[in-house]
């Protein structure tokens, strides 16, 4: 098993968006099948395509050209997530388009959720097929998901070796939904107060944790793909 994508997929499963998804979801009277649902769904696009690549790649991870693109996918995955994190640490997060606001009218408080505006609105009485589509939707390939899927293509694996990595890596990224769901099964007086507690305490330093762990990565994903590349 690469030791990268163990670690990627332990920094996978506390992205800001998962557990603002959680969180709501448990704030509801259906929380265990909405949490099934969204991470049965969840799981699926991540499998899907994990699969899809290490069974398609794994016969040509061994030539160099191979090598040689991985360690290019290394160094752009690793300057993106820098660049997001400085922005981020000093507070000027990408956002593709500027809401616009009423001069007339009093600027609306900061949101307390990550998740984008029509998501959280709909999570506030979510169903069994939406949370499906968040399921999707938000498990689409990102950086750290195609940063574990090189580093699982460089252990040069079978097609086996590579479905189980795949596999590993997956439960790993959907270990708070899974965690939740065991809590709301063993401990359903406590889960919400347990929940609640570390829901406040991530978004009160949502910031420096999620730069310092993007920015971390970015790092050693940039000095990783250059010293392949110069070495």
């Amino acid at each position: 098993m690469s030791p990268e994508a163990l670690v990627l997929g332990l920094v996978s499963a506390v992205r800001g968006v998962t557990l603002a998804i959680v969180y709501a979801l448990l704030l509801t009277d259906r929380a265990r099948r909405l949490l099934v649902a969204y991470v049965v769904a969840g799981a699926a696009i991540t499998l899907g395509v994990g699969i899809v690549v290490v069974t398609w790649l794994h016969t040509g991870t061994r030539s160099s050209e191979a090598t040689v693109g991985r360690l290019w996918v290394d160094v752009v995955l690793g300057v993106v997530a820098v660049v997001w994190a400085g922005l981020h640490l000093a507070g000027h997060p990408i956002r593709l388009r500027r809401p616009r606001r009423d001069p007339g009218r009093e600027p609306k408080r900061e949101r307390s959720t990550v998740l984008p505006e029509a998501l959280d609105r709909r999570l506030r009485a979510p169903t069994v097929p939406m949370v499906i589509g968040a399921g999707l939707l938000t498990n689409l390939p990102g950086l750290y998901y195609l940063a574990a899927l090189v580093a699982i293509l460089q252990t040069h694996p079978g097609a086996v070796d590579g479905i189980l990595q795949v596999s590993v890596y997956t439960l790993l990224r959907f270990a708070a939904p899974v965690a939740a769901i065991v809590l709301v099964l063993l401990r359903p007086d406590r889960t919400l107060e347990i929940v609640r507690s570390a829901h406040a305490w991530g978004h009160r330093n949502s910031r420096v944790l999620l730069g310092g762990l993007v920015g971390a990565v970015g790092v050693y994903l940039v000095v990783k793909g250059l010293s392949g590349l110069l070495g």
